[in-house]
């Protein structure tokens, strides 16, 4: 019997049996996220605090601390989606162990690695409170978009990429929003680059025509265009952009929340299908297209062409050693690791950003949005989090992460969505 099968069983669940198991006040709101950094930035000095913008409708500081002064750098974003709150916490924590800890490894760390952080990209989102998001009263919310409105001017049409044209409350995905040009102006984009979807309402597509991209392609033949880019028009990309062309790193992680998922090889024990923890996510190109077999990404064509095939390589193996690193904690919740399927998308951080510096990147997706999983559930989620990135942190360091087998990378089983019992709630 799988879990598909039985709404019953939940292994490594359970789901939040109705909106009150939900505690949204039990996550750092903005201010107490601020306090915290603070605090560790005051009783420390290897850390470095900044504010390097604020959010498009709270105005609501968002912060950047930087740690170490290696020559390897390590750019991070947590938090690009309102409802996707533990990566603020794991860096919170994270940052804890590295501004006031001791021992070989940390020392090692901090030696070897310049590493940036952006704890939470989307304060508006994570602190949406009122109907609008912005009040000072009332019930507090979290949502995946910010809360900017698109104007006149902002560019010929409303990017459906990235637009929440269709809530009551107007927004972006912010992770459809960044551009792979840094220094194009919105606004100065071609007719022929937007597929119109609705007239009447200004609504269309953005495709950008691979020639205007100035990336050199590094490996593969060019697209004729890339799809659903991003224009940068909010002030939460535009930190993030700026932050990542100053730190230019070497390694890019970005962390989310993903439905909820199983590992379709914990059955194999015998029992049932374990909920899995954590999906991991690497950028490729056409070096290694073709291996992950993900029949519902065949668009992906070549992957990103614009990131070399040592950045791709590094990739594979950001994202493999999490895999290895949960592994020591033995069959369980922390074991059931899986790979989320890539295509590019253009308008995300990882792939408009990366090229850039022909960084590696890996992608994070804990299981389960803040609405659907139990607040007590959070210490988990949080910990796999501080696990994997600690690692990966190390093993930069130590330079053993080129010790990691890349192929493994396509050994990580495919994460399997299942059907959420509360979702007729």
């Amino acid at each position: 019997m799988s879990a598909q099968d039985d709404d019953r069983y939940r292994p490594g669940g359970p789901w939040a049996p109705n909106e009150q198991a939900v505690n949204y006040s039990g996550y750092l709101n903005n201010e107490e996220l601020g306090k915290r950094l603070q605090r560790i930035d005051k009783r420390s000095d290897r850390i470095t605090l900044e504010q390097i913008g604020e959010s498009a409708g709270r105005g609501d500081p968002i912060w950047e601390v930087t740690v170490g002064d290696g020559d390897e750098n390590v750019h991070i974003i947590n938090q690009i989606h309102g409802d996707e709150p533990t990566g603020a916490e794991a860096m919170v924590k994270i940052l804890q162990t590295l501004a006031n800890g001791s021992g070989p490894t940390i020392d090692a760390i901090l030696d070897e690695l310049t590493i940036t952080i952006i704890p939470r990209v989307n304060p508006d989102g994570a602190n949406f409170v009122g109907d609008d998001g912005l009040g000072t009263d009332g019930e507090l919310r979290q949502r995946r978009y910010n809360t900017t409105e698109w104007e006149d001017g902002d560019s010929q049409y409303i990017n459906t990429n990235s637009y929440a044209y269709d809530l009551e409350t107007p927004g972006y995905d912010l992770n459809r929003g960044f551009s792979i040009d840094p220094e194009f102006t919105p606004g100065d984009e071609d007719e022929d680059w937007w597929t119109v979807e609705d007239e009447a309402e200004n609504l269309a597509t953005l495709n950008m025509p691979v020639d205007e991209v100035p990336l050199e392609l590094k490996d593969g033949d060019p697209y004729e265009a890339l799809w659903s880019v991003g224009l940068n028009l909010n002030p939460e990309t535009q930190a993030v952009t700026e932050s990542f062309l100053e730190a230019d790193p070497d390694w890019a992680i970005t962390h989310h929340h993903q439905g909820p998922t199983i590992d379709p090889e914990s059955g194999d024990q015998g029992g049932p299908e374990w909920q899995s923890i954590m999906s991991v996510m690497a950028p490729f190109g056409p070096s290694y297209v073709g291996l992950d077999g993900v029949d519902y990404r065949s668009y992906v064509g070549q992957g990103n062409p614009f990131l070399s095939v040592d950045a791709q390589t590094r990739s594979l193996q950001l994202s493999g050693l999490v895999a290895d690193q949960m592994e020591q904690f033995g069959h369980g919740r922390f074991n059931t690791i899986t790979r989320y399927g890539y295509g590019p998308l253009w308008g995300s951080y990882l792939d408009a950003l990366c090229p850039q510096t022909d960084a590696a990147g890996a992608l994070y997706e804990v299981s389960h949005q803040s609405d659907d999983r139990g607040h007590k559930a959070r210490g988990t989620m949080v910990k796999v989090t501080v696990e994997g990135i600690m690692a990966s942190f190390e093993r930069i360091a130590d330079g053993s992460i080129h010790d990691v087998d890349e192929m493994s990378y396509f050994d990580i089983p495919l994460s399997e969505g299942i059907e959420n019992p509360h979702d007729d709630r």
